[in-house]
């Protein structure tokens, strides 16, 4: 290994930036692996470790980890500081007592979170202040040391931090001071968000996280004073870079923070908005305006995505065509539109790559003017539960040389479904669509024909997946006709219906690499049909999912099953 490139170790650690468990044991192989290893785990190091904020386990022993960060982040901030001001003789008696770090930490720092700095920073000031933390001595004088550097006060080499703890304004004036030097030191910032863990329902809080999040407590008064960082001496070089922007708190202060925003940041690529449902109706009307402003002042948007918010005008739809040009990503989820002209407009964004619009009701029986046929760059389509389903395919103004490059459709409407408008999007998916690689349809389909004429029309499909839970439908032949030599994974659930025969020709004729086979509430699956898998697919077989079985299958035949998996696995481990 440590004759491997340094790029090729960059790439190896990249997909490694989100475990923190491998990223730790990686430091202790060699100094080089401990510097890729540290590099990625201080990229996002708020995150990472107040991840463990979303687990109702998080104790003590967790905010010491926390404790312990952020006063090497502090360290590292003195020793930078006193470098750049080439001040060490006047400090000399606090800069004995401070360490000095291995790594310059601060300049690996890409992402922060304002909500996840602030709350780090409180869990810091609790584990100074625990009887544990008292008990250091040697510790304690580091500490007083930190402290006196920072608010430039006489140190003192006591063995307590009373001094500083009985001081109300303390917590208060060494964030600031600490939010200040971060401006000033860190040369470049990829991301910037505001996520508050308290207002998500997935997310259950531990009993101490649960106090930092009560109106009255030093956390709201922290971060509201970090909402405040462009004004910040260093602020327009550091935010300048940022690419990705993320919020999901609307508080005042945070609203505030976003439109000043635009003042620093004008090359966002992406941009994140949830307004969630206890967000008052005026509160979500100035955030709409302040998200306006910001994605106006971009010069190259390629990604916008927004949830859980109420579309009764045309201003976002005119906002976001003024980046038509670059814009190449739209996520709606759980939106409700008072009006379909608010939205028509959306097919004007001709260079949409993926468009994804997940729930929401658009308070309308018409159908909806957005048709996958409207985008000739499209590569990713994705409709889940839309109310009404209706969608307009406009048929006759298609060229037949768009869409060609959609490669996954997925349309789901479990809830709401319209055997009319399945028909019709999967008609003209069949028709103009014909490279597509992953094919998903939750929908019930009323006739196989559609089915058989996308399978027939896309012979390099590598993933399906069709659940249909209501209407039994024979896929005899549909099997005989279609032949897919590019086949990985098929899930199918519900009553679908096929022989044996029917089940072996398509296997003869297409010959697929098929590793994964998944079957959910079949009735008509028994020992034939898996007969003609083993045998069909013995060399390439990884993965056999049967589930909600309502014939039972022999007990050597599960046995065959598992061997013939096994053995590929071992097979191919054996190759690695």
């Amino acid at each position: 290994m440590a004759c491997l490139p340094s790029d090729c170790l960059y790439n190896v650690f990249s997909f490694l930036q989100n475990d923190k468990v491998a990223l730790r044991a990686s430091i202790l192989v060699n100094r080089q692996w401990c510097e890729y290893a540290i590099k990625h785990l201080w990229k996002e190091p708020f995150r990472l470790v107040l991840a463990l904020k979303e687990n109702v386990d998080y104790n003590v022993r967790d905010r010491a980890k926390t404790g312990m960060l952020i006063e090497m982040l502090i360290i590292s901030l003195i020793n930078n500081e006193n470098r750049s001001k080439n001040n060490i003789l006047q400090t000399s008696r606090k800069l004995t007592l401070i360490p000095i770090p291995i790594f310059n930490y601060v300049a690996f720092i890409r992402k922060i979170d304002l909500q996840d700095l602030g709350l780090a920073m409180i869990e810091w000031y609790e584990y100074i202040c625990s009887k544990k933390s008292d008990r250091q001595t040697e510790s304690i004088k580091v500490r007083n040391a930190i402290f006196g550097t920072l608010l430039q006060r006489r140190v003192t080499r006591s063995a307590t931090t009373k001094p500083y703890i009985e001081d109300k304004c303390f917590i208060k004036e060494i964030t600031a001071k600490i939010c200040k030097l971060l401006m000033i030191q860190i040369s470049r910032l990829d991301s910037i968000s505001i996520e508050s863990a308290s207002g998500s329902p997935r997310v259950k809080l531990s009993e101490i996280l649960e106090a930092h999040f009560e109106e009255s407590s030093q956390f709201f008064e922290i971060t509201n004073d970090y909402m405040g960082i462009i004004s910040y001496p260093g602020a327009n070089n550091c935010l300048s870079h940022i690419v990705d922007f993320s919020w999901r708190d609307l508080c005042p202060r945070a609203i505030q923070f976003v439109r000043d925003l635009p003042l620093v940041a004008k090359n966002l690529k992406r941009i994140v908005l949830d307004i969630r449902s206890r967000t008052f109706a005026e509160e979500s009307t100035l955030a709409m305006a302040a998200l306006y402003t910001l994605i106006e002042a971009q010069n190259a948007l390629r990604e916008f995505e927004l949830y859980n918010f109420c579309i009764n005008g045309p201003d976002l739809i005119n906002v976001l065509k003024q980046q038509k040009d670059t814009l190449n990503r739209l996520v709606f989820k759980n939106l409700n539109v008072t009006k379909l002209d608010y939205i028509s407009e959306i097919g004007c964004l001709v260079n949409l790559e993926e468009l994804e619009i997940l729930g929401g009701n658009l308070e309308s029986k018409e159908s909806w003017p957005i048709c996958i046929t409207n985008f000739q760059n499209l590569k990713f389509y994705h409709v889940d539960n839309i109310f009404p389903s209706s969608i307009k395919t406009m048929s006759n103004l298609i060229d037949r040389t768009l869409c060609s490059t959609l490669g996954s459709f997925k349309y789901i409407q479990r809830k709401k479904y319209c055997l009319q408008s399945t028909t019709s999007i999967l008609e003209t998916v069949s028709q103009y669509c014909t490279n597509l690689r992953n094919f998903e349809c939750d929908a019930e389909i009323g006739s196989t024909d559609q089915l058989m004429s996308i399978l027939t029309s896309s012979p390099f499909l590598e993933t399906i997946i069709i659940r249909n839970k209501r209407i039994p439908s024979n896929l005899d032949d549909l099997l005989r006709h279609v032949k897919l030599t590019k086949l990985r994974y098929v899930e199918l659930e519900g009553p679908w219906k096929f022989s044996p025969k029917a089940l072996n020709v398509f296997l003869r004729r297409s010959k697929p690499p098929l590793y994964t086979f998944v079957l959910i509430n079949s009735k008509c699956f028994e020992d034939d049909h898996l007969e003609v898998l083993l045998k069909r697919l013995s060399g390439t077989l990884y993965k056999v999912v049967l589930s909600g079985m309502y014939k039972r299958l022999s007990l050597d035949l599960r046995k065959r099953t598992r061997q013939v998996v096994d053995d590929f696995y071992y097979k191919t481990m054996d190759v690695v």
